[in-house]
């Protein structure tokens, strides 16, 4: 039987491991655009039905590749549950306790774990296969969803069950996000990289468009335990997308025949090694370093947007919720918007727009901090998002682009404990704001940020040269 190949651009590939950016012959490349290209020349009896060319605007370029249209949509499961979650969970938090410092002791619960076992998480992405690790942690956090829809039906609910569910699911994150993260190379290749990160920042940013204000209908309509069974139900579309990839082994494997001992010992010398890398080289610090500044400073928002809403624009934590998600909906279209834009433009001055964004997105804190009318703090959602979706997606850009990929997953694994860092600021943010109000907390910290941009802006050629 004839094998058939279409040219990059047709709606099919021949094998599941032929990449849509693989090398082709002169023939290939001269056939005409509405033609079926052929490796072997098909028999009559067993023509297949021709399929025309399908072409994509340049900003969707990833998509001509199968194993990032299943890894994307396993992405948007994942995120979809996790945007959900950002919401339903510091709500029920502030429904239980009626405290922004109980609020923020849950993102604190989430990030411990986080913070010290995710340079860990960077050594599994290096030496497991990371389609197995990301499906592993896929089930975990679906098991977690459910035991949080069953305790909600059950009605035992608890500050306690609700702390310890936030630990489980930080340490989750902390082993599979590096591996996630450390993914986009073997899926796409380094010559689309950017695009595809683009791509990706821009499917998480719809699911923050819509998944926040259906998990917040959920919760008004029907109450939290079927918003925690959403999210089991996205946890499954996750896992089912992602068993279709092409399994990969390790990029850096260790020995094989090391005891456990000898296992531990040389992981550590992994973390090691990484964090010297880092030390090492100017520019990952560089990028690390503003990336968990602004990362600290321009996030919490998001996190402490339940409590927010409920005081000042709604009459209940029930109701907050439902605020809450539309302000991250509608902060999804800026971010969408941005995350579009980077997937169109070509690798010049990322240094330069990285510092823009960081800037873009203080500026979007203070104005919401200063809105009392719910259209115009949406208007601020909306700059808050443009700047988010350009410090995230510009980071992580940069450092796929300049990181050499033996360490990819441990430096991307540091890249992850921002996450952490974010939590951190949400808790202390969430004290403050017991004696100083949540606006003033709130604004600071977008004051902050604007003069962390201008000092790196400033004092810090290497960032300004970034390309």
């Amino acid at each position: 039987m004839a094998r058939l190949q279409f040219r990059r651009g047709d709606s099919a590939v021949a094998t599941p491991t032929e990449r849509g950016d693989a090398p082709r012959d002169a023939a290939l490349e001269s056939a005409p655009a509405a033609e079926l290209d052929t490796l072997d020349a098909p028999t009559a009896e067993a023509a297949p039905t021709v399929r025309h060319r399908i072409k994509l605007p340049r900003t969707f370029d990833s998509f001509y590749d199968r194993e990032f249209r299943w890894f994307y949509a396993s992405m948007l499961g994942h995120m979809a549950s996790m945007n959900m979650q950002l919401v339903i969970r510091g709500a029920l938090a502030y429904a239980l306790t009626n405290s922004y410092a109980a609020l923020g002791l849950v993102g604190l619960a989430g990030a411990l774990p986080q913070l010290f076992i995710s340079v860990f998480g960077g050594v599994i992405a290096d030496r497991k296969p990371k389609k197995t690790v990301m499906q592993l942690g896929q089930a975990a956090s679906l098991v977690n969803a459910m035991i949080l829809a069953a305790c909600e039906f059950l009605g035992v609910m608890t500050m306690e069950i609700l702390l310890i569910s936030a630990a489980a699911q930080g340490i989750t994150m902390a082993l599979m996000m590096p591996s996630r993260q450390a993914m986009l190379p073997d899926v796409v290749g380094h010559d689309r990289l950017m695009n595809a990160v683009a791509l990706n920042m821009a499917g998480m940013n719809t699911m923050r468009l819509f998944a926040p204000a259906l998990g917040g209908a959920i919760v008004a309509v029907w109450g939290f335990g079927w918003g925690f069974t959403a999210m089991s139900v996205l946890y499954v579309i996750a896992i089912i997308c992602m068993s279709q990839l092409t399994w990969r082994p390790a990029s850096a494997p260790g020995e094989e025949g090391q005891s456990l001992r000898e296992v531990g010992k040389s992981a550590f010398a992994d973390i090691a090694g990484g964090i010297t890398y880092i030390w090492r080289d100017h520019k990952m610090f560089i990028i690390l370093s503003f990336a968990f500044i602004s990362s600290a400073f321009g996030m919490p928002l998001q996190f402490l947007l339940p409590g927010y809403a409920a005081e000042y624009f709604a009459d209940s934590a029930e109701g907050g919720v439902g605020i809450a998600g539309l302000f991250l909906s509608v902060s999804a279209i800026g971010a969408l918007g941005g995350a579009l834009w980077l997937a169109s433009i070509q690798d010049k001055n990322r240094g330069w727009m990285l510092l823009g964004g960081g800037a873009v997105l203080g500026v979007g804190i203070i104005l919401f901090a200063l809105m009392d009318s719910f259209i115009l703090a949406c208007a601020a959602m909306v700059v808050f998002g443009l700047g988010s979706s350009f410090r995230m997606g510009l980071s992580q850009g940069l450092l796929h682009s300049y990181v050499e990929n033996a360490y990819r997953g441990r430096v991307m694994a540091v890249f992850m404990t921002q996450m952490a860092m974010m939590q951190f600021t949400t808790f202390f943010v969430g004290v403050a704001a017991e004696f100083v109000g949540i606006r003033v907390a709130i604004g600071s910290l977008g004051v902050l940020l604007i003069i962390t941009a201008g000092l790196y802006a400033a004092f810090v050629p290497t960032v300004r040269r970034l390309q």
